[in-house]
């Protein structure tokens, strides 16, 4: 099979359906209440939840999200589009990347599931924001996703060498690129590789469709950068992709609202070099301000630091908010027909 799968799916599977009775099916764009499903064969069909499976779920990290490997019924018939197949079967998940649901206080929404790479895209002209660009890679370092940064449309910055160096005081791993002129697509590309999954991450604007569009060898609708030299929206969904090379890519829109979702015995892993420097403090508990003997404080670039205190006390909150929730918030089920 392909699209990702290998021996530890087939592993999974076995474990869940011994008798080889389902189909795996990956699934490639979430509808309201029904999925679009792949299989390894390259037939697309939709598939769908029983009704019951909404309601036993505490929350939507319990349903099927783009990238997941679910097992089906029925798939010959939705392939005929006799129908939809039926979701039996949610395979455990490699790699999750969940924020917090735009709107809702504690509510997590995922994005992308058994992700390996995280393609954090900022524009070189007008849209890199260190600020920004640390709450990206928060979310794929807590959702277990190798991040990368580009920094896309290096073809219209006067300083790219300044550019590039404030993306690496983000994240050391930063590609350069431009679709323009072909600068940096072969890396990118490259980085991800047959059967490895990448999801596209940024803000409305920075090319991510573009770039898909250069790297797989897709067909995404693009729009032409404005007067103001920022580009426009135009993906409204997350979808899965697969490229010539057996490369899965998943865009997603530009997120107005971004902020993690903590659970409350959640570690932070976007900051790990903060935590390796933090050992060094004369306190156990410094809070890398005003203590003497912080070994943090010197070390790291005042932006980076500010926000690590200001995601840090987001974590705080939503951590309050969880414990204090009288209840788990439902996913809400379909609509009926």
């Amino acid at each position: 099979m392909s699209l990702g799968w290998d021996a530890g799916w087939e592993a999974a599977r076995r474990a869940r359906d011994g008798d080889g009775a389902l189909v795996p099916v990956r699934i490639a764009a979430e509808h309201r209440g029904a999925y679009h499903g792949l299989d390894a064969g390259g037939a697309l069909a939709w598939v769908e939840l029983p009704g019951v499976a909404f309601h036993r779920a505490a929350d939507k990290r319990e349903l099927p999200t783009v990238g997941d490997w679910v097992l089906v019924e029925r798939w010959a018939d939705a392939v005929a589009e006799r129908g939809a197949a039926v979701v039996r079967e949610l395979l455990p998940r490699r790699s999750l990347l969940v924020r917090k649901a735009a709107g809702e206080a504690t509510a997590p929404q995922p994005l992308a599931a058994n992700v390996d790479v995280g393609i954090v895209m900022t524009s070189a002209n007008a849209d890199l924001v260190p600020a920004r660009l640390d709450r990206y890679v928060g979310l794929l370092r807590d959702g277990g996703i190798e991040p990368v940064i580009v920094v896309s449309k290096i073809d219209l910055a006067s300083d790219v060498d300044g550019v590039l160096a404030a993306a690496r005081a983000v994240h050391p791993d930063v590609l350069a690129a431009s679709v323009v002129t072909g600068a940096g697509v072969d890396a990118i590309r490259a980085r991800v590789g047959p059967d490895r999954t990448c999801v596209l991450l940024g803000s409305s604007g920075v090319g991510k469709s573009t770039l898909l569009n250069a790297v797989a060898g897709t067909a995404q609708d693009t729009r032409d950068i404005r007067a103001d030299e920022r580009g426009r929206h135009t993906t409204t969904r997350r979808e899965l992709f697969v490229a010539g090379d057996g490369s899965l890519w998943i865009d997603t829109p530009g997120m107005r609202e971004l902020a993690q979702y903590i659970d409350e015995d959640e570690e932070e892993a976007a900051f790990d070099d903060i935590t390796e420097l933090a050992a060094s403090c004369r306190f156990r508990d410094c809070q890398h301000r005003d203590e003497p003997g912080c070994a943090v404080r010197d070390a790291v670039a005042p932006q980076r630091l500010a926000s690590f205190h200001k995601l840090a006390a987001e974590r705080a909150a939503t951590v309050k908010k969880i414990t204090e929730a009288p209840r788990k918030r439902k996913p809400k089920p379909p609509p009926s027909e």
